[in-house]
């Protein structure tokens, strides 16, 4: 089992400040692979839990894979969360290695995943490669309702796991809950009073199930979790008519990506460009700053309202 990990980051772990080591033996040990799972545990679980990520602060969680120390802590774990075999593929590796203790949780189980589709007609893919192409949209969380479904699988695991706090763990996902509510009516509110509904992506794509929930269109220069290296110049030029034509005002690109192509577009078409942050892992700053799910997500509607009017 070692043998298949050994590309792995062998001290990939991000506990959470509340778990104090004096009580942490009487707390539900929970893992998560990435930061919405591991800041909705949070925001349930409390003072209650102590929530493990796996991804460092500041890692790409595409190029993420699991070392040998990473399945240990699975294995210690009361409760495991992934996102699905469509994100964490590894997952359907190490099943079987793991303790039958450990209850393990497919947060996108209750959601319907979207197939990917290439939103640039052209077919020019010469530098695609096999590893991590997703044949779904895995970015489930970028709706705040589909993060409502994982807020309220998460919480039917704590109480299964600790029934005596089920009333606590209840009152706070109800809470949290009203919480993403609040956040889907701002952007609805935002959607409903802006003046276009297209968007230009200068990186990678993530926000599928944002933008279908809120109907809003899009051009990217790559698709989701595209593999290609560059965009064709044929794919950038085509942009940046169309941002010309349309005097579209933002250009928007991913967090820990080089944000080149943005700038070449924006560059070439008085356009400002944006983050438009997909919550897949957050920076060492913003982790320390404590940055959460909501903190990022309003980030964004802000950001989103400018590219919007």
């Amino acid at each position: 089992m070692i043998s298949l990990f050994v590309v792995g980051c062998s001290n990939s772990e991000t506990t959470n400040s509340k778990g104090a080591e004096s009580d942490s033996a009487s707390k539900i040990k929970v893992v998560t692979t990435l930061f919405p799972q591991y800041d909705f545990v949070n925001e349930v679980g409390k003072d209650a839990v102590e929530v493990t990520m796996l991804l460092k602060p500041g890692v790409e969680s595409h190029t993420y894979e699991p070392a040998p120390s990473d399945i240990v802590k699975i294995n210690k774990a009361d409760i495991f969360l992934y996102t699905g075999d469509e994100m964490e593929p590894w997952v359907a590796k190490i099943l079987d290695s793991l303790d039958s203790d450990v209850m393990i949780v497919d947060l996108s189980k209750n959601i319907t995943l979207e197939k990917v589709e290439d939103h640039d007609d052209e077919e020019e893919h010469e530098h695609e490669e096999e590893d991590h192409v997703h044949s779904y949209d895995p970015h489930i969380w970028t709706n705040p309702l589909n993060a409502k479904i994982m807020v309220e699988d998460i919480t039917k695991a704590l109480c299964e796991v600790n029934e005596a706090n089920k009333a606590i763990f209840e009152e706070n996902a109800k809470a949290y809950l009203s919480e993403l509510d609040q956040l889907d009516q701002d952007i609805r509110v935002a959607v409903s009073e802006a003046k276009r509904s297209e968007v230009v992506f200068g990186g990678r794509f993530a926000f599928y199930y944002f933008f279908e929930e809120y109907g809003l269109d899009y051009i990217a220069a790559y698709d989701s979790c595209s593999s290609e290296t560059e965009p064709s110049a044929k794919t950038i030029a085509r942009i940046i008519d169309t941002v010309k034509e349309k005097q579209i005002p933002v250009i928007f690109y991913e967090e820990f990506a080089n944000p080149k192509v943005a700038e070449s577009i924006a560059s070439a078409t008085g356009a400002k460009t944006l983050l438009l942050h997909s919550c897949h892992n957050v920076s060492t700053d913003d982790y320390k700053d404590g940055a959460t799910y909501l903190s990022l997500m309003y980030q964004n509607l802000e950001n989103l309202k400018e590219a919007l009017n």
